[in-house]
C-alpha cells in the first residue's frame, strides 16, 4: 500500500508539473494527491517541484498550502495542522544519520515526528528537523533551522532558530 501511494504521489506530480501555479490547478494538485497520505483534508493547495517521502506518514488537515520546491520527508510520520503553509523549498525531515564505523554512510536513521500546529507558517528555504513541534500561529522565519520546539504565536529565526518575539493571543468575537 505505501508503495502505490508513493506511485500515485509522483504519478500525479509528473501529469501535472507543467501546469503553472495558479490556485485552482494547485487545488486540483491537491485533491488528486489525497490518497498518497496517510489522512488529508479539504483544500490542499500543492505547488511544483513538491517532493514527499514516504507520504503515507504524512497527515494534513484543512486549508493547507504547500510551495513551489518544498522537500518533505515524513519517515519519521508528520502533522501538518488545519491552515499550515510551507514556504517555497522549505524542508521538513524527520530524521538523520548517526556514525558508525567512522563513517555517516551507513550508521542507522534517528527517527522523530514533526507537528505543525494550527496557523503556523514555515518560511522560505526554512528547515524544521526531527521531533520539533511548532506551536499554533508561529513563524519560522525565512533561512532558518527549527532545532528545537517554538511556543504557540512565536517568531523564530536564525540557525539554529531562537524565538525572536512572541506575539498575544489575539480573539476574535463575531
Amino acid at each position: 500500500m505505501r508503495l502505490l501511494k508513493h506511485l500515485w504521489f509522483h504519478l500525479i506530480m509528473t501529469v501535472t508539473g507543467w501546469l503553472p501555479d495558479l490556485r485552482p490547478v494547485m487545488h486540483v494538485r491537491g485533491w488528486l494527491l489525497r490518497p498518497s497520505f496517510k489522512t488529508c483534508g479539504r483544500n490542499l493547495q500543492v505547488a511544483r517541484q513538491v517532493t514527499i517521502n514516504f507520504s503515507s506518514r504524512l497527515e494534513i488537515g484543512h486549508n493547507v498550502y504547500i510551495a513551489t520546491g518544498c522537500w518533505l520527508h515524513a519517515w519519521g510520520g508528520s502533522m501538518l495542522e488545519d491552515e499550515v503553509q510551507l514556504g517555497p523549498y522549505a524542508v521538513l525531515v524527520t530524521g538523520n544519520h548517526t556514525r558508525e564505523g567512522g563513517s555517516y554512510r551507513y550508521g542507522p536513521s534517528r527517527l522523530a515526528p514533526i507537528r505543525l500546529c494550527r496557523g503556523s507558517w514555515i518560511a522560505a528555504h526554512a528547515t524544521v528537523t526531527k521531533g520539533v513541534t511548532i506551536g499554533c500561529g508561529a513563524l519560522v522565519a525565512a533561512n532558518s533551522v527549527a532545532t528545537r520546539d517554538v511556543p504557540e504565536f512565536a517568531l523564530a529565526g536564525g540557525v539554529p532558530a531562537r524565538i525572536i518575539e512572541r506575539k498575544p493571543r489575539i480573539e476574535v468575537v463575531i
